[in-house]
């Protein structure tokens, strides 16, 4: 593998990593700098405003750090972390999320949970206005499939993600909205499968990947 395409994805992801975490830390500042001036009587505003900001900086670095890193390589039998995870990174956005089973099918292989949080970030991103996405993991020995769809108002992807999902794509040409497409079907590969992409409705657009043991 050539190191300096390895290299460029990491620090696209680092890139965009950062990105979205400069939004809730800089509001974290912000509420300490209230806080500390407080010539208008906002201090309950400021507390609010620190508190939330700090609580969606956390979802974020712990997501991100099971979708990127190696701490999400393992997939126990009980998923709620992984829906835990999914749920507070979409809870300041007008998204909500429908993953009602948590037990793991029998098979489930390590870097399953990795490519399902992936597929989450790639979903949320897909509902500019906010919606539902919708978490199944389904299957048994020898075959499980697993499937995230984003309902919403003009859910679709961006072209520098459909650029990332390229079988053509030129890393040089990755930018740091595109680049996690690309890590996620990088991920679905390293389980010896694909990332499927389908429109099964209006405002709906649904990733598949199937792995076969």
């Amino acid at each position: 593998m050539d190191v300096s395409i390895d290299l460029r994805v990491a620090e696209l992801l680092t890139s965009r990593l950062c990105h979205d975490l400069v939004g809730p830390i800089g509001a974290v500042g912000n509420g300490l700098e209230l806080l500390a001036d407080d010539e208008f009587g906002m201090a309950d505003d400021a507390m609010q405003l620190t508190s939330n900001s700090a609580r969606q900086a956390s979802a974020i670095l712990q997501f991100f750090r099971l979708a990127y890193g190696m701490a999400g390589a393992r997939v126990g039998t009980d998923l709620t972390p992984l829906r835990d995870l999914s749920a507070a990174l979409l809870e300041a956005s007008k998204s909500e999320l429908d993953w009602p089973t948590v037990q793991a099918p029998e098979g489930l292989p390590d870097g399953a949970g990795k490519v399902v949080l992936n597929m989450v970030a790639l979903a949320h991103e897909a509902l500019p206005r906010g919606g539902k996405l919708a978490v199944e993991i389904s299957g048994e020995a020898g075959r499980c499939e697993l499937t995230v769809t984003a309902v919403g108002q003009d859910a679709h992807l961006r072209p520098e993600s459909l650029a990332g999902l390229s079988n053509e794509v030129d890393i040089g040409e990755l930018s740091p909205r595109g680049v996690h497409s690309y890590f996620t079907r990088i991920v679905a590969k390293r389980l010896g499968s694909d990332l499927d992409i389908e429109t099964p409705g209006e405002d709906s657009i649904r990733f598949k990947v199937v792995v076969n043991g």
